[in-house]
């Protein structure tokens, strides 16, 4: 949940706060990624999590068309970027995803001239725009490509990995980011919720942010969190729990633009919430209570 530093953003505070009280750890994820992991044993019926961060971001105005880099459908890339290649998890490799993809290559080719890669992933933006509706409900968090294909719905995670899709079809590194998008006068789709958009990498400028959910190039209201290959790789939240009760989660996202930075800012910090926790029959409690009911019996025998 912490946004990154990057060359475009910098984080200029961050807070956690967690109840039921415990203590929290935090460390980098292979592609540099702030993960925050903790761990409560004591019963209870809800996890309850805020994030607040101050992040300042500069606007990006980037005109793919203008880029010098051409298109290679046998480009070697530094091994770097072969994890961005590779169909994995819900980018699912499919010949109607590859028809798709020659599709938008044949219609941006011109005879005896390379293809500008700008032009191509503008084209591509484009397709998605025109073939696919957005609508919630149609998938799911595990939805591979090959749904969004069949059905022509899905929300900014399924379009997000569908331009990956076309993208690596195309032999084109692209990845997966997660963050917010904050409202741009209520024009974009996804906006106050936790977004989703695609890194293209263009040899010249490095990783240059596309929105397919809303045909754009990323700007600067866009707050990027977390990079991967897909989405299994930067769940806001993931875990485990022991009990029978069913799980569910519930989301709100606040934004607002600050027209100057408070002062005494807290570069991390996390806190506690005052979420209860109970005496139950989890399988910790219940050793627990027999080492507590062991002790007592030893202190009587000893007093008698």
């Amino acid at each position: 949940m912490a946004p990154r530093q990057e060359q475009n953003q910098r984080r200029l505070s961050f807070s956690i706060d967690i109840g039921p009280p415990t203590s929290v750890k935090s460390y980098f994820d292979w592609l540099g990624n702030t993960i925050h992991a903790f761990s409560i044993n004591a019963m209870h019926d809800r996890i309850q999590i805020i994030a607040t961060s101050i992040v300042e971001t500069e606007s990006r105005q980037h005109k793919l068309q203008l880029f010098p880099d051409v298109w290679l459908p046998d480009a070697n890339f530094d091994y770097t970027l072969c994890d961005f290649l590779l169909f994995d998890g819900s980018v699912v490799d499919s010949p109607k995803l590859r028809d798709l993809a020659a599709g938008v290559l044949a219609g941006v080719s011109t005879r005896n001239a390379p293809v500008k890669l700008g032009t191509l992933i503008l084209a591509l933006l484009k397709l998605i725009d025109e073939q696919f509706e957005y609508q919630k409900g149609v998938t799911s968090a595990a939805s591979p490509t090959t749904e969004i294909l069949e059905h022509g719905k899905g929300v900014c995670q399924d379009f997000t990995h569908l331009m990956i899709g076309l993208a690596r079809a195309l032999n084109i590194p692209a990845r997966y980011v997660s963050g917010y998008l904050h409202p741009d006068q209520e024009r974009l789709r996804g906006y106050t919720q936790t977004h989703a958009w695609v890194e293209v990498f263009f040899p010249s400028m490095g990783w240059v942010g596309v929105d397919p959910t809303n045909n754009c190039v990323v700007g600067e209201n866009f707050v990027k969190v977390a990079i991967g290959r897909n989405f299994q790789d930067v769940p806001p939240n993931k875990g485990v729990y022991r009990g029978k009760g069913e799980e569910n989660i519930e989301v709100e996202v606040d934004s607002e633009e600050l027209k100057s930075v408070p002062q005494e800012l807290a570069a991390e910090r996390s806190g506690v919430l005052n979420v209860p926790v109970y005496q139950g029959t989890n399988l910790f409690g219940r050793e627990q209570h027999r080492e507590q009911e062991q002790q007592e019996q030893q202190e009587q025998q000893q007093q008698q």
